[in-house]
């Protein structure tokens, strides 16, 4: 039995894990519905009323990461943090 590689990636925070500090500094984003599918290339999530697809920026500042099936990660200065929809 092999053993899990571990992540090379940090685990992603979700916003009440953020310091008060980096709250404050999180842009504004409005989620407003996101679809998920097996082709990563059918993935996109609507921030701020704008269509984002993964490795696209969806605020200054922050990329989408990845879609998943409930929830997005965004990688925001050194840090991922993950978004439920």
């Amino acid at each position: 039995m092999r053993a899990a590689t571990p992540s090379r990636e940090p685990r992603a925070l979700t916003l009440a894990e953020l310091t008060p500090q980096q709250r404050r500094d999180w842009p504004p984003l409005a989620l407003g519905g996101a679809v998920h599918s097996d082709s990563p290339a059918s993935r996109f999530i609507i921030v701020n009323g704008q269509l984002v697809r993964e490795g696209e920026e969806a605020a200054p500042g922050v990329t989408v990461e990845r879609i998943g099936p409930r929830a997005a990660t965004l990688r925001w200065r050194d840090l991922r943090v993950e978004l439920p929809y």
